[in-house]
């Protein structure tokens, strides 16, 4: 029997979901935290490899539940390289996420792709699959023409090809036939997000007990509320209303640094309404995300097109988490449960990872007081 590999991190400020821990150690066996605390509280082993935190922060990865591209992979095509791109950023966690203007064969190719990376160096970073679509309202996508109404026949294969790898089904709740779709998805236990969409708040709430969890990129193509309004001067309730109000649902965020998804005071909003445990911070990215920006880009971390406006997010979730703290004054000890614990919690997933404690996977990171990466460990080994 091989003897365990032990690792100490050491002069750490250890990041748990109550609070922040000064002069910490976590003690790590093989692929998990074997233990944490206060340095006088844990016993180091003579034998262990130790990793100097240097006073910076030790953290749960970060964990992204919905990426669709980064180092110049789109996350279906290259599933493993857009993983290990992310990976370096500090997220140990990652949902592949197709889009709904995809094609019924392009989808099921692309969920091919995604389940035949098999175990490649670091590919546990690959957490699941997060079908944004096709079945969502095409009066709120970017792109209309691939939207088609709810098919049983194309749920049912992408359901019986992958099963319950896929995480996240992004939903649009008032089309035909969405109730039966989203029964046949609880089967898998599937987390359902409310997106692209303009289902009324009885409609969404009534998704709940189906497994509906998660409003999708809040603020952001979700319908608006409806108009003209029953009673003049006055204000209907749309999507990002009914989300907000509801105390089981979160809210992910898309936080880049000039607040063009989401302006930096309805961040305030958000985070101020739902509370840190209901908000999931998201990067949305897409394949330009972690790469260089051009000279004389002044988006550094969107696609904006003069001419045709916002064409997507090049965030990275270090950059998310970043700016999330910026805009709403958010504390590390509150990023890190909106980047890390709540994701995994929908995911079903905390138990094994999320956050720093004793008996869960070894995915942290070692970051700066302003989320610059140091060094990023999956299942114990360092990565960056």
């Amino acid at each position: 029997m091989s003897k365990s590999r032990i690792q100490a991190i050491l002069n750490a400020m250890l990041v748990t979901p109550r609070s922040v821990i000064e002069d910490g150690v976590v003690l790590i066996e093989d692929e998990r935290i074997a233990d944490c605390g206060p340095k006088q509280a844990v016993t180091i082993p003579e034998d262990a490899a130790v990793i100097d935190a240097a006073g910076r922060y030790v953290g749960p990865g970060f964990i992204d539940i919905h990426c669709h591209g980064g180092g110049g992979f789109w996350s279906w095509e290259e599933p493993y390289l857009f993983a290990m791109s992310h990976l370096r950023h500090g997220t140990t966690a990652i949902l592949p996420t197709l889009v709904y203007n995809q094609s019924r064969e392009d989808m099921l190719e692309g969920v091919r792709n995604i389940l035949q990376v098999g175990s490649r160096p670091y590919s546990s970073a690959i957490a699941g699959i997060h079908m944004e679509g096709p079945f969502i309202n095409p009066k709120y996508g970017a792109i209309t023409s691939p939207i088609r109404p709810v098919e049983p026949d194309e749920y049912g294969e992408l359901l019986a090809l992958a099963g319950d790898r896929i995480k996240v089904w992004t939903l649009a709740p008032e089309l035909p036939g969405q109730a039966e779709f989203a029964d046949a998805a609880s089967k898998y236990g599937i987390t359902l997000s409310v997106g692209h969409s303009e289902a009324d708040a009885d409609t969404i709430f009534s998704f709940v007990r189906k497994g509906l969890q998660i409003g999708c990129h809040c603020t952001n193509a979700t319908g608006t509320t409806p108009s003209p309004s029953r009673y003049g001067g006055t204000r209907e309730v749309g999507v990002d209303e009914a989300v907000l109000v509801h105390d089981d649902l979160y809210a992910e965020v898309i936080p880049d640094a000039k607040g063009l998804h989401v302006r930096p005071l309805m961040c305030r909003l958000i985070h101020k309404t739902k509370g840190t445990d209901r908000v999931i911070i998201i990067t949305d990215a897409i394949d330009e995300a972690g790469l260089p920006a051009g000279e004389g880009d002044m988006y550094e971390d969107v696609r904006f097109i003069e001419g045709v406006g916002l064409s997507g997010s090049r965030l990275t979730m270090d950059r998310a988490v970043r700016n999330m703290m910026r805009h709403t004054g958010a504390g590390i000890v509150d990023a890190f449960i909106m980047a890390s614990l709540n994701p995994a919690k929908v995911l079903k997933l905390d138990s094994e990872m999320g956050s720093l404690e004793k008996g869960k996977l070894a995915n942290l990171v070692i970051v700066s007081e302003s989320i610059e990466v140091d060094r990023v460990l999956l299942r114990g080994e360092t990565v960056r």
